[in-house]
């Protein structure tokens, strides 16, 4: 796993500053499991702590989460874009499943809550392609340009379509956990439509040249143009599958 030394290093930080409400800290996502994207990609952390540990409102305390990012910055996350982590308790906000078996890695303590299931692996895919929005609002930031701009709109575009990949295969196949597991370039040879299928595989292609260096604006374009046409195709084959 190349993600190894990194993640040693940020489960240091974790644990460190989190020892007297530590749980468990697991580590999931393409990092894990393979066909993760360099210079895009993510390394994506779940920190597992007691219930004491967050306010009212179910945040951390600023100054921990202050002392935590002084330490974090300290690492390089390379090939990796960045390093993410959510904070939970052994209560999951609504709507969220417990990590998905064989799709994660328990790198501390012990798992609080239950992993998810086939059936909430698949009635979460229903959901999420109900309620799905083939242009994403955050396009409209197209009119803008300057420092960033762009970029972060790829970012946001790459941490959808990657789920909705996942999302198809779910309600297509029997086994909805068993999909989860593979890597992304994998799981997309086994849409069920040509178009998607196609769609999908020009937005990673373009997604892997623009990540190369980040100066091409039409890979960007042309990645943001396939990725609104892979959402199109799964809009409308969910339509027809309803």
């Amino acid at each position: 796993m190349e993600a190894k030394p990194i993640v040693k290093q940020a489960a240091e930080v974790y644990i460190k500053h989190t020892e007297k409400d530590f749980i468990g800290l697991i580590v999931h996502g393409s990092a894990m499991k393979g066909g993760f994207i360099s210079g895009s990609s993510d390394i994506d952390f779940q920190l597992y702590l007691k219930e004491s540990a967050f306010d009212e409102n179910g945040r951390l305390p600023l100054e921990l989460s202050l002392a935590i990012h002084r330490d974090l910055a300290k690492i390089n996350p390379y090939p990796f874009s960045y390093i993410q982590c959510r904070a939970l308790s052994s209560k999951l906000p609504d709507g969220y499943v417990g990590p998905i078996p064989g799709a994660y890695h328990l790198v501390a303590g012990r798992l609080p809550v239950n992993e998810a299931t086939n059936e909430q692996l698949k009635q979460s895919a229903i959901n999420a392609l109900r309620n799905l929005t083939p242009v994403p609002k955050y396009l409209n930031n197209l009119l803008d340009h300057g420092k960033e701009r762009l970029s972060r709109m790829i970012r946001l575009l790459c941490t959808q379509v990657s789920p909705v990949v996942y999302q198809v295969l779910s309600i297509e196949q029997e086994d909805a956990v068993k999909v989860w597991q593979m890597p992304k370039n994998e799981a997309i040879k086994l849409l069920p439509d040509e178009e998607m299928k196609a769609y999908a595989e020009r937005f990673y292609e373009h997604a892997k040249r623009y990540y190369s260096n980040e100066t091409s604006i039409e890979d960007a374009l042309k990645l943001i143009e396939n990725g609104v046409a892979f959402f199109k195709s799964v809009q409308l084959w969910y339509k027809r599958a309803d």
